[in-house]
This record gives structure tokens, sequence and C-alpha cells, in this order.
């Protein structure tokens, strides 16, 4: 009996062992932003302005009436971190729709103490509908398939909620992956988030996500500025603390804007760590 148990605790601690040393070493499937929201830290799903809603807090896509086209590309060197993505977004209807497509590639430590890489294919189809102008809610739904050193061919479901008290404030929540698929790179978290519109010029934001999947809670901080210079050129800055995957960044980043249009390019650089150094650029049109 003795015996038994003691193989018992030994096949437990394998285990364990095995699932910590799994975890993603650099950037997660998390970091699927654009540009923009790179820049200010992450902290973007109360702002609903670009296709980074699809991914994102859904009920933003009724925030704004119009029609949006982006592509986005980013590459962390150091990290060997990178994605591309496609989105479409159309809001110029009561129930708003937006679909999206993202590829990428990162490494994961596998049980053996070697560097494995995962490639991940998400597809993603958001709704949206507003009660007037008050309040916006939204839902997700995102299909994974990821291969190579973490497989998963699951969906998933994401849903928020969006209130506009004034035009200047914007106070969302949202949940991420509410489905759960039994894949450490597709969990369980939730966001809540504010936004500002100071003047037509200044934007800050802040994200909360919270990690409730661990028996104490993990968080992480996201917050960011953008500053519109003439209506034209933003200026973009943000900090973010990830409690949840254990990195600190400074991010940064600049563009050029018009009637919607544009193109916007980030740097985010961690703090520490493995030293990551990711680029991102974003290409967007507006009709």
């Amino acid at each position: 009996m003795r015996r038994n148990f003691v193989l018992l605790l030994s096949l437990a601690s394998s285990l364990a062992a095995a699932q910590q040393v799994s975890a993603v070493n650099g950037p997660d499937l998390r970091d699927l932003q654009s540009s923009r929201n790179m820049a200010m830290g992450g902290a973007y799903e109360a702002l609903g302005y670009g296709a980074e809603t699809i991914g994102g807090n859904p009920a933003g896509l009724t925030l704004y009436k119009r029609y949006q086209m982006e592509a986005t590309g980013s590459w962390d060197v150091p990290q060997g971190y990178g994605f591309g993505s496609i989105a479409l977004a159309d809001s110029t209807n009561p129930l708003a729709m937006g679909i999206s497509y993202h590829f990428a590639t990162f490494t994961k430590g596998m049980p053996d103490g070697t560097q494995g890489r995962a490639f991940a294919h998400l597809t993603t189809v958001s709704l949206g509908y507003a009660f007037g102008d008050l309040i916006h809610l939204g839902l997700t739904t995102r299909h994974h398939v990821l291969v190579g050193a973490s497989n998963s061919n699951s969906i998933s479901l994401n849903g928020g909620i969006i209130a506009r008290p004034a035009q200047w404030l914007t106070l969302g929540f949202s949940g991420h992956n509410l489905i759960h698929v039994w894949n450490p790179d597709i969990t369980r978290y939730f966001v809540a988030s504010i936004g500002f519109q100071i003047l037509g010029q200044l934007t800050p934001a802040f994200d909360l996500r919270m990690d409730f999947n661990q028996k104490d809670p993990r968080l992480a901080y996201h917050g960011g500025i953008e500053w519109l210079i003439a209506q034209t050129f933003p200026i973009r800055v943000g900090y973010q603390f990830d409690g949840i995957a254990n990195h600190q960044y400074l991010s940064a980043g600049i563009g050029w804007f018009s009637e919607g249009s544009g193109i916007d390019f980030a740097y985010r650089h961690e703090l520490g760590g493995a030293q990551g150094q990711l680029l991102s650029l974003t290409l967007k049109l507006q009709l």
C-alpha cells in the first residue's frame, strides 16, 4: 500500500513538472493585437475604434459606425514570436459583424526540457448590438487550430459589454475562452477596461486582465495613452505588467491617420526576462 502511494506521488509530481515547463516562454495568444493596441500597452478593450474589437471586446463593434479593413504583422526577434492577421468589420447596420484570421507561431518548453515550436490558426467571428448609445453588447465565436508543440482543434466563446454614460467615457467588461478547451495556451480570463476621450486629442486607457485558473488569482495591468496631433499623427506610449505570464513591457508607437484610414507602427520592449523586442505594423482602411 505504501509503495503504491509513493508511486502515485511520483506520478503526480512528474505531471506537475511537465505542466509547468510546458508553459509559453514568451508572448502567447493573448498578444494578438493591432499596432495601436500594442503601443498603448495592450489597453484597448474599452476603445472600440479598430478591428481589434473582433478578438477583444466584441461589444466595441457598435461604438462607431464604419466599414473597416485591417492587416497586421508583428514579430518579436529574440523570442521568435510572430503573427499576421487580416480583419473585416461592418458596423453600418444595427447588428454589427466582424471576422478575422490570425496565424501565430511561438516557442514552448517541452516536458523533456527542450524547446518546441507551436503554430496557431485562429478564425474569429463576432456580433455586436447596441441599445441606444448607452449599452453595447457583443458575442464572439473563435475556432482554434494549434499544431506542433501545442495541439488543439476547438471552438470557444467570448462575450462582452460596454457602457458609454458620456461621449468621453467608456467602461467595458469581457470574458474570453468561456468554453474550456483543456489547452494551456487557450485559457479563460476576464478583462475590465476603461477609456477616455479628452478634447478629441488625448485617449488614455486602462485594462485589467484577471485569470482565475489557479488557486491564487493572477492579474495583468495594461495602461496607455494616445495623443492625436492635428487629427492626423498619433503618438502612443504604454506600460504592461503581466502577472499572468510574468512579463513586463514598455511600448511606444506612431502613425498616420486620415478619416479612419492609415498606418500604425509600434515597438514593445520587455523589461528583464528574455528581453523581448517586438515590432508591429498595421495597415487600415475605413469606408
